[in-house]
């Protein structure tokens, strides 16, 4: 039977539900709006059970504006499995089917387009028999005539993507810093390095060619004036910034996103590497080795 006390609150709980809300954050709203009975994590979980409020069950309608707000996050690019990991981050749990359902519905153009520009990123075979067997690290440049780059690392078993940074221009203490170093740390040692393949076209694709048009664009109307210092830096500053914002979209997106026959990889890359390290181990690179006189 349903809870009186919660029957006013009805939408807001069924709302919450359908935003990946957990029973305690739902309770924990409720209390901060002053609900003083009938808001217990079980009175909650009866609530739903009895209303059919299910976990990750999210309404036509709903999945629909939650797309087509993402199509405006991220742009007409991302298909229906990174499409699916971008609203998972966001707490919005679907089937591929139905989220590629939407995006055919929402933008018909965009879906077509992709349809016709589907290529095979990954032609060659490639092996790596664990988590910690290959990392791969490389730069991207596609920006660097105005003053952004970016390095990324990957594992090479579950494709999860474990660090990644932008920068003027290629500094190893920054990659060290922001990049290898954080994600020894949290993840382990692995055994071999190699450069990116697969991941650039989509970064390319998605964050770095619609940044760059508009750049040129800005170029071309002499909007703007590379040859200045001042400009260089501003016009570099604001590059980074807005790269970053993309980057980290399709970095969230693509580890939360499932690879057919593999998994997800944030979930694959869940335990870390056999080999683990300590902080100790891997100084800042701030660190400064004392002066022996």
């Amino acid at each position: 039977m349903n809870s009186p006390t919660l029957e006013p609150f009805r939408e807001v709980i069924q709302e919450m539900k359908m935003q990946g809300k957990t029973y305690k954050e739902i309770s924990t709203f409720l209390t901060s709006t002053g609900v003083q009975r009938g808001c217990s994590i079980d009175n909650i979980k009866r609530f739903c059970a009895d209303n059919n409020f299910l976990k990750g069950v999210v309404s036509a309608t709903h999945l629909e504006l939650a797309v087509a707000k993402g199509i405006q996050e991220t742009g007409p690019t991302f298909g229906r499995k990174t499409m699916t990991g971008y609203l998972s981050t966001k707490g919005i749990n679907a089937s591929e089917g139905r989220v590629g359902a939407a995006l055919r519905s929402v933008q018909q153009p965009n879906h077509k387009a992709r349809c016709h520009g589907a290529r095979n990123l990954n032609p060659f075979p490639y092996h790596a028999e664990y988590m910690g067997h290959k990392l791969h690290m490389d730069q991207n440049e596609k920006l660097v005539m105005f003053g952004a780059t970016h390095v990324l690392a990957i594992d090479g078993l579950t494709s999860n993507i474990v660090g990644h940074s932008t920068m003027p221009v290629k500094n190893n203490l920054i990659i060290y810093e922001n990049v290898y170093r954080p994600a020894v740390l949290e993840y382990g040692m692995w055994d071999q390095n190699h450069r990116i393949e697969r991941i650039w076209p989509e970064m390319n694709n998605r964050v770095n060619y619609p940044i760059k048009t508009a750049l040129v664009n800005l170029l071309d109307q002499e909007r703007i004036n590379m040859e200045d210092s001042t400009v260089r830096f501003c016009v570099s500053n604001l590059t980074c910034q807005i790269a970053s914002i993309g980057i980290n979209r399709v970095v969230d997106s693509w580890n939360a996103h499932r690879i057919p026959g593999r998994g997800v990889p944030n979930i694959l890359a869940q335990h870390g590497c056999v080999k683990k390290v300590t902080k100790d181990l891997l100084p800042c690179a701030s660190y400064q080795i004392p002066d022996s006189h």
